[in-house]
C-alpha cells in the first residue's frame, strides 16, 4: 500500500484552519489502527460456501479451494448445505460442519500468554491439532474444552451444540478437558461426554471415532488435493457486470504449430503490461486456467484513471493535481467514491455459469494477490485446443459517496468490447 507523502510540493491547505487539519491528522492514525487486526488464520475449503464476517462489517466468501485470510473476531458460518476447513496460523484445522457459525477470538493471560478462542454459537466444529499448536479453547453458551498440548503431542475431537441447548464433546486423539460451572471433566480418546445447563459433564461412554470423524473426510480430502494444486480455484465465477468472449484470431498466431497454454498466457501478460495492469492472479478452472488483473479505479466512460490514482482506493492527498477542500479531506480521511473495475480472462471449454452470488468489493480487491503468480509447469504445455474460449468477466464496482461501501455495478453501464476497448485491451491484441 502506498503511503501518504508530506513535501514541498504538496498542495497548499490555505484557508482551511490549522487547528481543524491538526486535529484531522492526530486522529487519522487512531481511526486506522483501530481497524487493524491481526491475521490468526486461513480458510483453506469449502464444500459449498463458508460465509466470513470481519468485525468492521465487511463480508468475504469461499467457495472450493483458496487462501481467504481470517483475522482476529471474524464470524465465521456455513449454510446447511456447506461445510467448510480453515488453518490456524500454528498449524491446527478447524472442520466446520453443516449449519454451524464461531467466533475468532484470544484470551492474553500474564504468564500464559495468547489462548485462541472458538466460540461456537450454533452447530459443530472439528479440532485436529498438530505438534506445533498454541493453547486453544472451544466455548459454547454451556461448557468449554480446552486442548491440552503435551510436547510433540496432537488432539483430535469434535464438539456440538444440541438442539436442546446442551453441548456434546466427542474425543478421538488426546485429552480433553470438558469443563462447565459447575466442574471440568478430563475426556479421554473414543469417549464421548455430554455438558448440560446447570450441572457438570456427564460420565464418558464409549465412541466409533471412525464414524463420529466420517463427516471430516471430504474436507481433508480436499486439504490434501489442494496442497498438490498448483492454482487456487475460480469455479464458478462469481455473478458478473458484464462479459465479452476475445475472438480467436487475436490470441494465437495462425500457424500450423498449436498454441500452448505457456505461449498464450505470455500473449495475454504482455498484452496486460502494454496497458499498465502488473502481474496477473492465476487460477484453476475446468480444463483450463484464468487470470486476473487488480482493482483498478476507472472513468465513467470506462478509462482508466491516471497511474498515480489508478490502483488506489483512496487516494493520497499529495497526489491530488489540483487542490479542492472537500476532495483533501476525503482523500485524507477514508474511500473516495468512484468506479472500480476488475477483468478475469477465463480459458476453458466448460460452459461459463455463474453461481449467482454477487462479488464483494472488499473481497475482489485481494483476488489479484491470492492467485498464483504464473502459471504452472502442469498447465503450460497443453495445447489451447479448437474447443477452448477466451471470455472476459468484467466485474465493476462503485463506492457512491465518500466512505460507503463498494457494491457492485449490474448490468453495467457498458458492454464487455467497450470495457475491453477503453482499457486498450483488444488494441494490445492487435485487435
Amino acid at each position: 500500500m502506498a503511503s501518504t507523502r508530506f513535501d514541498a510540493h504538496r498542495p497548499r491547505v490555505g484557508i482551511v484552519p490549522c487547528v481543524l487539519l491538526a486535529v484531522l491528522l492526530a486522529w487519522l492514525p487512531l481511526a486506522e489502527s483501530a481497524t487493524t487486526t491481526p491475521a490468526v488464520g486461513t480458510a483453506k475449503n469449502a464444500i459449498g460456501t463458508l460465509l466470513v464476517i470481519h468485525s468492521d462489517g465487511i463480508e468475504e466468501r469461499l467457495r472450493g479451494q483458496g487462501t481467504l485470510v481470517l483475522y482476529e473476531g471474524d464470524v465465521l458460518s456455513t449454510s446447511a448445505d456447506s461445510r467448510a476447513l480453515i488453518e490456524l496460523r500454528d498449524g491446527t484445522w478447524v472442520g466446520f460442519d453443516f449449519a454451524t457459525r464461531a467466533r475468532l477470538l484470544s484470551r492474553w493471560e500474564k504468564g500464559k500468554g495468547d489462548t485462541r478462542i472458538l466460540r461456537l454459537e450454533i452447530g459443530t466444529l472439528w479440532i485436529k491439532t498438530g505438534s506445533n499448536a498454541k493453547p486453544l479453547e472451544v466455548e459454547t453458551p454451556v461448557a468449554s474444552a480446552a486442548a491440552i498440548i503435551e510436547s510433540g503431542g496432537k488432539i483430535e475431537f469434535m464438539i456440538a451444540t444440541l438442539d436442546d441447548g446442551n453441548s456434546m464433546l466427542s474425543v478421538i486423539d488426546g485429552v480433553v478437558p470438558f469443563g462447565t460451572a459447575f466442574g471440568t471433566c478430563p475426556i479421554k480418546p473414543s469417549t464421548v461426554s455430554y455438558a448440560v445447563q446447570g450441572k457438570k459433564c456427564t460420565k464418558a461412554e464409549a465412541l466409533d471415532t471412525k464414524r463420529a470423524a466420517a463427516w471430516t473426510a471430504k474436507l481433508a480430502k480436499g486439504r490434501e488435493a489442494m496442497a498438490a494444486a498448483p492454482l487456487p480455484t475460480f469455479w464458478p465465477p462469481p455473478d458478473t457486470s458484464t462479459h465479452q468472449v476475445i475472438p480467436r484470431e487475436l490470441l494465437v498466431d495462425g500457424s500450423a504449430k498449436p498454441t500452448t497454454l505457456a505461449a498464450l498466457a505470455a500473449k495475454m501478460e504482455k498484452a496486460l503490461n502494454r496497458t499498465g495492469y502488473s502481474s496477473p492472479g492465476y487460477y484453476a478452472v475446468p480444463g483450463g486456467f484464468a487470470m486476473l488483473t487488480q482493482l483498478e479505479r476507472i472513468h465513467p466512460d470506462a478509462t482508466p484513471f491516471p497511474a498515480d490514482q489508478r490502483w488506489k482506493i483512496k487516494v493520497d492527498p499529495a497526489s491530488l493535481s489540483s487542490f479542492n477542500l472537500s476532495a483533501y479531506l476525503k482523500a485524507l480521511l477514508g474511500k473516495d467514491a468512484g468506479v472500480f473495475r476488475v477483468i478475469a480472462f477465463v480459458f476453458t471449454a466448460e460452459p461459463i455459469v455463474s453461481d449467482n452470488v454477487k462479488p464483494v468489493m472488499d473481497e475482489a480487491k485481494h483476488w489479484v494477490e491470492q492467485g498464483g503468480k504464473a502459471l504452472p509447469g502442469s498447465y503450460a504445455a497443453q495445447p489451447f485446443s479448437a474447443d477452448m474460449v477466451c471470455t472476459a468477466l468484467i466485474y465493476e464496482f462503485e463506492i457512491p459517496t465518500h466512505g460507503a461501501p463498494g457494491r457492485q455495478r449490474k448490468p453495467s453501464e457498458h458492454n464487455g468490447q467497450e470495457h475491453l476497448r477503453a482499457a486498450r485491451i483488444l488494441q494490445a491484441l492487435g485487435g
